[in-house]
């Protein structure tokens, strides 16, 4: 059930940030109901967020809320204009607690979604420029894997999920034998090239290297989280999921959920990203082996009965053949 809140609640909670409440509405995003509450004032319009916990990380709520905010104030030090404004408490904190839930105040960001060309370029400059501010992290230390094998060892048990789930349903599941009977076997043959490519041996160098030069990443570019303000200016929202982790991940992640499968908005993106961070000839094997990973259909296949994950896998006829002609894209990209 969908967390409602009193407006004496919200009222008690923007005063802690200086800011007195004319009118305040819940918003709901594409995951969850009353996700942020939009908080009209004087001083302007804001976005009042409890702070959503992530369940992969094994801290707590408290822990994980005050590492976003310590890379907030990283990215602010570094001048990071890609994000909105977040509001200091009055102890100079950038977030607060009530009933046991974190709350954080940013500016209300009005606009409009990605649309042109030029938007995904910019959308490539601001992430390459995330992922550029390691300057001043700490390396990650010496027992930790690097981040993108980390991230390589979760994806590899949800494909190992995703055969299981395919034998399985292929007995019991009369609605989606046939899905899984065609695009299963598509998925798997996509899947062992990507993680034969990723066994390259330049590419084992670079990722256990990878922990000498931490980065930032958003973690979770999609098409809702990115806006261009009325003033032309793009703006990238909701950073309850910032930390230190694998840009290629990051970069491969934004491609397969902004660009919806359009050449030009992908090549778009990268000749942004590579304005700001040039990548290698094995960098760009990488981020082109992740890309081929069939992620959605991994998570799609765990709840095949819910709406959203119904529609990703009905519209799999669909989105295949131009899934295929990015891939074919990117392989040309990795060419010297």
């Amino acid at each position: 059930m969908a967390k409602s809140y009193t407006k004496a609640q919200i009222r008690k909670i923007t005063r802690r940030f200086g800011l007195i409440p004319l009118k305040s509405s819940l918003v709901s995003s594409l995951y969850r109901k009353n996700a942020v509450i939009q908080v009209k004032t004087k001083k302007g319009i804001y976005a009042l967020k409890p702070f959503s916990r992530s369940k992969v990380v094994y801290s707590n709520t408290i822990q994980q809320m005050e590492r976003v905010a310590s890379y907030i104030r990283l990215l602010k030090k570094r001048k990071y204009t890609y994000m909105p404004t977040w509001l200091p408490t009055h102890s100079g904190q950038l977030w607060t607690l009530d009933q046991g839930t974190p709350f954080y105040v940013s500016q209300w960001i009005k606009g409009r979604g990605l649309e042109t060309a030029d938007d995904y370029e910019k959308l490539g400059l601001a992430l390459a420029t995330l992922h550029a501010t390691s300057t001043g992290l700490h390396r990650t230390e010496k027992g930790t894997s690097p981040p993108t094998i980390q991230q390589l060892r979760i994806w590899k048990n949800q494909d190992r999920l995703f055969q299981k789930k395919i034998t399985k349903v292929s007995r019991q599941d009369k609605e989606y034998r046939n899905w899984y009977n065609t695009h299963g076997k598509d998925c798997n043959r996509l899947s062992r090239r990507a993680w034969k490519d990723l066994q390259d041996a330049s590419i084992i160098r670079l990722l256990r290297a990878e922990r000498r030069h931490p980065s930032l990443i958003h973690g979770d570019i999609t098409i809702p989280n990115v806006i261009i303000s009325d003033d032309g200016q793009l703006k990238i929202i909701d950073w309850d999921r910032v930390k230190i982790g694998s840009v290629y991940t990051d970069l491969a992640k934004a491609l397969m959920n902004t660009t919806q499968f359009n050449p030009e908005f992908v090549q778009s993106l990268l000749k942004g990203y590579q304005k700001r961070k040039p990548l290698s000839r094995t960098e760009r094997k990488i981020v082109t082996a992740l890309y081929k990973l069939p992620r959605e259909a991994w998570h799609a296949s765990r709840h095949p009965n819910r709406s959203r994950d119904r529609e990703i896998l009905d519209n799999w006829d669909q989105s295949w053949p131009l899934r295929l002609q990015i891939i074919h894209i990117l392989q040309e990209w990795t060419r010297p």
